[in-house]
């Protein structure tokens, strides 16, 4: 039985759609308000099985240790282990191969891994030309990969069977994207037996986030996404039941067996709002056994601390938008928030369908992911390096909710594997610009070998490949493009070896919003004219300017746009344009026809009493008034005030004159549809 003062925790994303409403409702620390966060929902179909990879070659890449003997490995298989070694040759000061047969590459990593002057042993990869792509169903949808240049570091390496993740939580099922095959043995300590499956669904999520295979569309929803470290292996350690809860015990407890089988990175997305002695211990003891751990900061929207995100040694991470806000729902703080990362990803769950899944939840797996591809392009890599990596890349954010920024996956591989590669230096935009329509990307490339090609990618899809040495040169368009762009040059040097270079942008093709308020369509105009609008754009507007019969007369630059122009020399009917330019150089335009008049209308007496008569009781007065373009209302003024107002021809007004003492200055005002208006010399009478 559990000791009842042993702290529950819980996931710290929403589950999706195909699970249970009920199990939702246990998603939050007892006692915290729950958090709105975007719905998950069921986006495919269950799909098969894909195609097993191909066999991988005998070569192996051997990393030497400092000042060793780059023979030695070599002659130590053959006399040693009595393992024919094909070939040896050292590749740089600290690097050699050994290739040997295929039949007796594994035996030979075990060996080369036990060598005192090996640093490390990877299998030697095929490179090619072509720029490495996914062609998932889903993967269109997948911005968070872009938005963080996956793509990019994809050109480097899609993973590593090498490199394991720890993914400690509701446990993990195999799914198509995520096979037996990758699913390293677990342990499940909610049951206390060997069976890490999923009964829940939010760590095969999880899992498939980090390690769903890639590029393995095979025709309807197979390969439905692409995770982002396409061949890492997942531990599954079930900590949390199926109602979504667990207890630190256990969670230190999967901490310490992950570290003690060899994972090299630990995955933690639940947490809770305290700690205790025991969680950090685990914590502790992981860091100390060379393990990257990561853990969700957690979906309250609030700069309260969760753990065990908050623990010294753990790499928290929170929730950003494809705009790179904070989510509402991410926890934050600079103070104990490492890293963003997007917070909504598509992923496999169980079922094997496919799901919209959000949450720091989310988040932590793309980050865990971003670690594993670093790892197995530098084998030889600490935890404290491959988090130094992250950290240290990361793209700033606007407002400081963070302490480093949002991941960039491009740069935390390039960071920790940048030997050898061709250097590309982009030119035509500039990372992180504003751009619209067509646009030339240019890059030249340098490499010790010789650059073979250089391609473009947009987000994640080849769009020009050019042969040669270069400069190169792309004309593209930006017509259909998302907001958030990735364009990524790919250099290939003649020995097969990729430089990359990532190029985010804003695309912004649409036109700003306007209206217009005043002056109306088909109105009137008069003296100084203020023609008041309302524009918006996501770009923002940069100006709004005024043209009258096509000709430029006013720019207005800041909110509240109202740009005007003086009308006195412009009589009757005009064409007045208002043209708003987004940051981009969008425009839109709003035309209206008004008519100017600045002549004021004519007025007179027709019948009321003359000056100087005696009057009483009630009086009326009768008006002549006329304009060129029509006139809007007679008013009748007794002492400077209107006391009667008529606005039909044949304009008579009545005036009760007892009200106005013993004198009373009369006057007549006609006003004009412009605006105009016109007083008659004034009469005195008595009362």
């Amino acid at each position: 039985m559990r000791r009842a003062h042993l702290r529950a925790v819980t996931i710290t994303a929403a589950c999706a759609a195909a699970i249970p409403s009920a199990l939702l409702a246990v998603a939050s620390p007892a006692g915290a308000v729950p958090v709105s966060v975007p719905p998950p929902s069921v986006i495919a179909a269950p799909v098969a099985d894909p195609a097993p990879a191909p066999a991988e070659p005998g070569a192996l890449i051997v990393g030497l240790r400092p000042g060793a003997d780059a023979t030695a490995p070599a002659r130590r298989l053959e006399h040693v282990h009595h393992i024919d070694v094909v070939d040896a040759e050292r590749v740089s000061p600290t690097t050699a191969t050994v290739e040997v047969s295929a039949a007796d590459a594994a035996g030979a990593i075990v060996a080369l891994r036990a060598d005192p002057a090996v640093r490390y042993v990877e299998r030697d990869k095929r490179a090619k030309v072509a720029a490495v792509t996914a062609n998932d169903h889903f993967r269109s949808q997948q911005w968070a990969l872009d938005r963080i240049a996956v793509p990019g570091a994809w050109q480097r390496t899609t993973g590593s069977a090498e490199v394991t993740v720890a993914v400690i939580d509701t446990g993990v099922s195999a799914h198509p994207d995520l096979p037996v095959g990758r699913i390293v043995a677990g342990h499940d300590f909610v049951n206390d037996d060997a069976n890490a499956a999923d009964d829940h669904g939010h760590g095969t999520q999880v899992a498939t986030t980090i390690a769903g295979a890639g590029n393995d569309a095979g025709g309807g929803y197979h390969g439905g996404a692409a995770g982002v470290c396409w061949s890492c292996k997942i531990m599954p350690i079930k900590v949390l039941a199926s109602d979504g809860y667990g207890w630190y015990s256990d969670i230190a407890a999967g901490i310490r067996w992950a570290a003690d089988h060899d994972a090299d990175v630990i995955n933690l997305s639940l947490g809770g709002p305290s700690t205790d002695a025991l969680l950090n211990e685990a914590v502790a003891y992981a860091v100390a056994h060379d393990v990257l751990v990561l853990a969700a900061a957690g979906n309250d929207g609030v700069s309260s601390r969760q753990y065990p995100a908050a623990i010294a040694g753990v790499l928290s991470v929170g929730a950003s938008t494809s705009a790179d806000a904070r989510y509402s729902w991410s926890n934050y703080g600079s103070s104990w928030v490492d890293v963003a990362a997007p917070g909504c990803v598509i992923t496999g769950g169980r079922f094997s369908s496919w799901y919209s899944f959000c949450g720091t939840s989310a988040a932590t797996p793309v980050v865990a992911g971003v670690a594993a591809l670093a790892l197995a392009a530098d084998p030889g890599s600490t935890a404290a390096e491959l988090a130094a990596a992250i950290t240290a890349t990361a793209d700033p954010l606007a407002s400081a909710w963070t302490a480093h920024g949002r991941v960039n996956a491009l740069d935390v591989v390039q960071t920790v594997a940048s030997a050898g590669a061709p250097v590309i230096t982009p030119g035509g935009v500039v990372a992180q610009s504003l751009v619209r329509g067509s646009i030339n990307v240019t890059a030249e490339a340098t490499d010790d070998d010789g650059v073979a090609s250089m391609s473009l990618l947009v987000n994640g899809v080849v769009s020009s490949t050019v042969a040669g040495a270069g400069p190169y040169g792309f004309g593209l368009s930006t017509v259909g493009m998302p907001r958030n762009t990735a364009l990524t040059l790919v250099a290939t040097d003649n020995l097969g070896t990729v430089g990359v270079a990532a190029l985010p942008l804003l695309v912004d093709n649409v036109v700003p919003a306007l209206s217009v308020s005043s002056p109306v369509a088909n109105g009137y105009a008069r003296s100084t004219v203020r023609v008041h609008t309302s524009a918006s754009d996501l770009s923002g507007v940069s100006r709004v300017s005024l043209y009258v019969n096509g000709a430029l007369v006013s720019t207005d630059t800041a909110a509240p746009f109202a740009p005007g122009w003086y009308s006195g020399r412009y009589s009757g009917r005009v064409l007045l344009t208002v043209k708003a330019w987004d940051a981009a150089g969008n425009v839109k335009a709003h035309s209206r026809y008004v008519t100017v008049d600045n002549a004021a209308p004519a007025v007179g007496f027709r019948s009321a009493p003359r000056s100087g008569a005696r009057v009483s009781r009630t009086v009326t007065v009768t008006a002549n008034a006329g304009d060129r373009y029509g006139i809007a209302r007679v008013d009748l003024l007794v002492n400077g005030r209107v006391v009667a107002r008529d606005y039909t021809s044949g304009y008579a007004m009545r005036v009760n004159t007892d009200r106005f003492g013993r004198k009373l200055t009369v006057a007549l005002r006609a006003v004009d549809r412009a605006g105009n208006s016109r007083i008659t010399s004034s009469r005195a009478w008595r009362s």
